[in-house]
């Protein structure tokens, strides 16, 4: 099922009036994106039912709701629901290939880092124009 609240990027139970604003916003983002997962017939049907919902939001069942602070459900100590962790004894030894292979993607991984910063921050001017006119 799809959620009209998820789809408008609103809490639930936002007043139909704040619903057209963020409809607004949602459509211009779906236009910029085109061909993306969500069009404006699912905004628009997302809309019709943020204001057609009739009662409290907090009577209604219907729509599933996604919550809007997760920390909400980290237990605040341990329990019977929130067992400490435990370490299971390692089954599987580290051989020198899969070194082999960390080392090498780790030294991928940096070059590419360094590659972007690079290229972010050196800027070469040579203090004059090429033939087409551009300053190097």
């Amino acid at each position: 099922m799809r959620n009209p609240y998820l789809l408008l990027g609103i809490d639930y139970g936002t007043p139909p009036d704040l619903a057209r604003r963020h409809f607004a916003r949602a459509a211009r983002r779906v236009r910029r994106a085109a061909g993306g997962p969500v069009g404006i017939e699912d905004l628009n049907w997302a809309l019709h039912e943020v204001q057609s919902r009739a009662g409290t939001a907090e009577d209604d069942v219907s729509v599933y709701r996604v919550p809007a602070n997760p920390a909400v459900f980290t237990p605040l100590a341990r329990g019977l629901f929130a067992l400490p962790p435990i370490r299971l004894p390692r089954r599987t030894e580290t051989s020198d290939d899969d070194r082999a292979v960390l080392a090498d993607e780790l030294a991928k991984d940096v070059g590419e880092l360094v590659a972007a910063v690079i290229r972010a921050t050196a800027t070469f001017d040579y203090g004059y124009l090429t033939p087409e006119g551009k300053e190097l």
